[in-house]
């Protein structure tokens, strides 16, 4: 049978069945069916009982994709507000250290009897073998080449080039750095050179004076260029270099490789 054929058969079938139920109504209890009508309704039962558990299965599954959306939409909502308290949190951190550090660096500043200029690091130099950082004061500002720098920790370099409005500075850590320094419990003199690591290489300490570990290592004020007393940092450990001396490894006192501001010392010539 064509399916137009199915179609019309199932039509004629349905619209008999109707036609048999509504007979099956009595007069006096039209709420009562005959014999077929109950017949009919028990054919009927499953194919009545699926439909309904169908029918239930599809709220069920339309409530759940409704949820599913609200869901989706609240935690989207939700994500957003995470990403925007995170910034927040970002921001807040940022300003706690920023303000750490000038709170070091106004410490230093009210200690020191030198005019200071207060700089800002706008550039590094790229080569992992020297150890320049640029900052953004120069010549209009007073800074004058081969004058110290320090941070609110301690000693960081001195400035090498000046021009109108920036400055470079060569920091401790430099294989051409070298500063003179007194070690702050034993008073042996020595001198700090840069490594090009982290840590600080301290030669031509006596091998006559016993030198306590952890002893804190400060500028001695000779070579011209840092004023006394000054800290470099703090020595880790001390080994024999030579028949005279000894040598050792210092840990600057000031985060080298991550300077963000830092305080220019201007020549006692230049104070006011």
């Amino acid at each position: 049978m064509s399916p137009r054929g199915r179609s019309i058969l199932f039509v004629v079938v349905l619209l008999a069945v109707l036609t048999l139920l509504t007979g099956q109504v009595r007069g006096e209890d039209r709420r009562r069916l005959g014999p077929l009508g109950r017949t009919v309704l028990t054919a009927l039962a499953p194919l009545q009982a699926a439909m309904a558990r169908v029918a239930d299965s599809v709220a069920r599954g339309w409530e759940l994709y409704t949820e599913i959306g609200r869901l989706r939409t609240e935690n989207a909502r939700l994500r957003e507000e995470v990403q925007q308290l995170s910034g927040e949190v970002t921001r807040l951190q940022e300003t706690a250290q920023a303000a750490q550090r000038l709170e070091s660096l106004l410490a230093f500043r009210a200690q020191t009897p030198y005019r200071v200029v207060a700089a800002r690091v706008v550039g590094r130099d790229p080569a992992h073998w020297f150890a320049t950082i640029v900052v953004d004061r120069g010549s209009t500002a007073g800074v004058t080449r081969n004058a110290p720098v320090v941070t609110g920790e301690g000693a960081a370099g001195r400035v090498i080039e000046v021009t109108p409005f920036t400055a470079r500075v060569l920091l401790l850590s430099d294989p051409r750095s070298a500063v003179g320094v007194i070690l702050q419990t034993s008073r042996e003199i020595g001198v700090v050179e840069g490594s090009g690591q982290g840590d600080l290489q301290l030669k031509y300490v006596s091998r006559l004076t016993a030198v306590p570990p952890g002893d804190v290592v400060i500028t001695s004020g000779q070579g011209g260029v840092f004023p006394p007393g000054i800290v470099v940092g703090r020595l880790v450990s001390l080994r024999s270099g030579g028949a005279v001396f000894r040598e050792g490894t210092v840990r600057p006192a000031a985060d080298l490789s991550r300077i963000e501001e830092v305080l220019i010392l201007l020549p006692q010539a230049s104070g006011r």
